[in-house]
């Protein structure tokens, strides 16, 4: 199957958009649960560094696949870092304050002025590239979010934002807070999965 950067950035939309032990709590909504949510909505926002490994997945209704994602955040920037099966499919996205590069497996690399302005040239639609920075950490993101639904511990069950819904099928805790470690976006009929098996606290490097 030949990989094109067309399909690479499906997979990149799905991660810069998505194994645990315990799962979540009680379905329940409510002002209680609502401010146990901000409570560590505040302490995650505090922690400038941070990163992931894990297993991404994409279905788009005509064809899938999976592969390994590794992402470190830190203030001036991110890295991504996805390999797929034997190899293929594999990119790297790096993410500074004066715009974004793709390097992908063949050599090619692509910049943009902004990361979803690179999303938006190579896949032809938006996709909010930025958002998935917060959903990832079991987080709102900045604006609107419809349908939102918290369990007994504040923590998020599902949102609807930028179009897509996103539930939080399982927690883990990590360096005593809650994370994420698996977690399913939806929009139409892109599904994307990400089971995360480790989360990193305190991360200095980065350039």
């Amino acid at each position: 199957m030949q990989f094109t950067t067309r399909r690479w950035f499906y997979w990149l939309v799905a991660a810069v958009l998505l194994h645990g032990c315990s799962g979540v709590g009680t379905r329940q909504s409510g002002p209680g649960n609502e401010q146990l949510y901000l409570d560590r909505a505040g302490k995650l926002e505090s922690v400038q560094h941070w990163g992931l490994v894990g297993r991404l997945s994409l279905d788009d209704g005509e064809q899938g696949g999976s592969g390994k994602l590794r992402w470190n955040v830190w203030p001036a920037g991110s890295d991504l870092d996805f390999h797929g099966a034997m190899g293929r499919g594999a990119w790297q996205l790096q993410v500074r304050e004066g715009g974004a590069t793709l390097k992908t497996s063949d050599g090619n690399v692509q910049t943009a002025p902004a990361v979803d302005a690179l999303v938006q040239a190579q896949l032809g639609w938006s996709f909010p590239v930025g958002d998935l920075e917060w959903w990832v950490r079991g987080l709102r993101a900045p604006g609107a979010a419809d349908v939102v639904q918290y369990d007994s511990d504040g923590l998020l069950l599902s949102l609807q934002q930028s179009g897509w819904r996103v539930e939080f099928k399982r927690y883990r805790d990590f360096g005593g807070t809650a994370f994420p470690v698996r977690l399913e976006a939806q929009r139409g009929s892109y599904r994307v999965k990400l089971a995360i098996g480790n989360w990193r606290l305190g991360l200095e490097t980065g350039g």
